[in-house]
């Protein structure tokens, strides 16, 4: 049975890097043996003044490796999205990444007979339509509960707390801003909740698998506009800013000035802004119920969060290590592609492994052939010289019907000394609806500018060729 040599309780905490996954490791310490995971070499090699926490390097899209992370867990606390870059070039909807995420993690869990998933997630609306950033975090909750791990799913509005995304873009913008125009939508309600009061609500669930299993509802003492959020901003930073909701404004628009003014990222600020026209009501809960006699209002929690000239949101703690986590993934020079397709019904991952390899060569014709031998060596050529562009090698002991791996083990354009582990899986998910084609870690071998501008766009050309083939034929 897995657990520590003091006798308590391992939880490995993935996303560990994190404001919430950090505040969480520090609030877990007291009860049980915590894990942090994280997908930054950087981090895992900064010692930590904590040091009742482990850190471990764990590359979340590598299945061993995910496994031997959540080895010996009893429990486990899912914090992970792809926002962040993962790769020097990364051609992947952060859905897709998601959900190869999740996947992973749901299975290495069932491996390890870890007994609870804690995952946190965004508050649903009651409507029928539902943000791409919302819709994925429940794609993410349906992956992670598909292998039989129970999973308890947090759905939290904008969390409050120190180097929070949302909570520094209200401060940029009200810091830069003396005048905000905002869009209709920026009236909806929601239920903001300090990072304190999030954590409280994970401490609650966690060793509890059968009792506070589901989804759960959790949101601070107000119900607040987004509107009314920046005018608490403005109060709490002691600025005077004039407000103003527009009846009519494109999103795009607000999404650019929010980017320019603020200088958060189009990945942070797009998704946000998507999630705003529905309003939001937290659904009565236990948890909710454990959380609101101490729950911390929004100006509160805000003004907890900034630094001592109280203007500024306290910084991210990744922030020390992004330089060193971005010098490093320009060094290594490694791409991921990931494409989402269709699953025709009655067939598997291993199936779209083998039509996928036999359908290149006649996409390609006629410049390129392919070869696949006995032991599923697959070989890819010019026709016209002959020339040996990459071999992938199938993994016999790694690949099973929902997933397929071929390591990239040769040819003219696959840089042999590249750091990671150069492979291309086929990985089917949500009940067999979906397989992910992904190529991991693959090190080019021409010079970067000249592959961005030639093979990347090529691989990814045929690559939404075979999404639409696929679908023709799921049809």
């Amino acid at each position: 049975m897995p657990s520590t040599q003091s006798g308590r309780p391992r939880v490995a905490v993935a996303g560990a890097s994190g404001f919430i996954g950090t505040a969480v490791c520090r609030a877990l310490t007291d009860a049980f043996s915590v894990r942090a995971l994280t997908r930054s070499p950087a981090r895992a090699q900064t010692p930590d003044p904590d040091r009742r926490i482990s850190w471990r390097h764990c590359d979340l899209f590598c299945a061993p490796d995910l496994a031997a992370g959540l080895a010996d867990c009893d429990y486990a606390i899912y914090l992970v999205h792809s926002l962040a870059p993962s790769s020097r070039l990364t051609q992947a909807n952060p859905r897709d990444m998601d959900l190869i995420l999740a996947d992973n993690f749901a299975q290495a869990a069932a491996a390890n007979g870890v007994k609870q998933i804690i995952v946190v997630g965004g508050l649903i609306p009651d409507s029928f339509r539902i943000s791409p950033l919302l819709w994925s975090r429940r794609e993410v909750e349906l992956v992670l509960a598909s292998r039989g791990t129970p999973v308890t799913a947090l759905r939290a509005g904008l969390v409050v707390g120190p180097g929070g995304s949302a909570p520094r873009l209200l401060v940029d913008l009200v810091r830069r801003l003396p005048l905000l125009l905002l869009p209709p939508s920026a009236r909806s309600m929601t239920r903001p909740i300090a990072l304190d009061d999030l954590v409280r609500a994970v401490r609650h669930c966690l060793g509890q698998p059968e009792t506070c299993r589901g989804a759960y509802d959790i949101g601070g003492p107000e119900c607040l506009s987004y509107e009314e959020m920046l005018r608490q901003t403005a109060e709490v930073l002691g600025l005077r800013r004039r407000i103003l909701t527009l009846p009519w404004m494109p999103l795009w628009l607000a999404s650019a000035t929010a980017r320019f003014f603020s200088g958060a990222p189009s990945a942070v600020v797009g998704p946000a802004l998507e999630s705003l026209p529905q309003d939001t009501v937290i659904r009565d809960n236990p948890v909710q119920r454990a959380i609101d006699p101490s729950a911390i209002p929004f100006s509160e929690a805000l003004r907890a969060a900034l630094d001592r000239t109280g203007r500024h949101l306290l910084p991210s703690p990744r922030q020390p290590i992004e330089g060193q986590s971005r010098e490093l993934m320009r060094r290594a020079r490694l791409v991921r592609s990931i494409q989402r397709v269709i699953l025709p019904p009655g067939q598997d991952a291993a199936w779209v492994a083998g039509n996928y390899f036999r359908w290149l060569g006649a996409c390609c014709w006629p410049m390129v052939c392919t070869h696949i031998d006995e032991t599923g060596r697959c070989s890819v050529y010019t026709r016209f010289p002959r020339l040996h562009l990459l071999t992938l090698q199938w993994q016999a002991e790694e690949s099973g019907p929902q997933r397929q791996v071929y390591a990239i083990v040769g040819g003219l354009l696959s840089r042999a000394d590249g750091p990671g582990r150069a492979r291309f899986e086929f990985q089917t998910l949500l009940d067999d609806r979906y397989t992910m084609a992904a190529i991991h870690d693959f090190a080019p071998a021409l010079p970067w500018y000249v592959y961005l501008w030639t093979q990347a766009v090529a691989h990814l050309l045929v690559m939404r060729r075979y999404q639409r083939r696929l679908a023709r034929l799921a049809r």
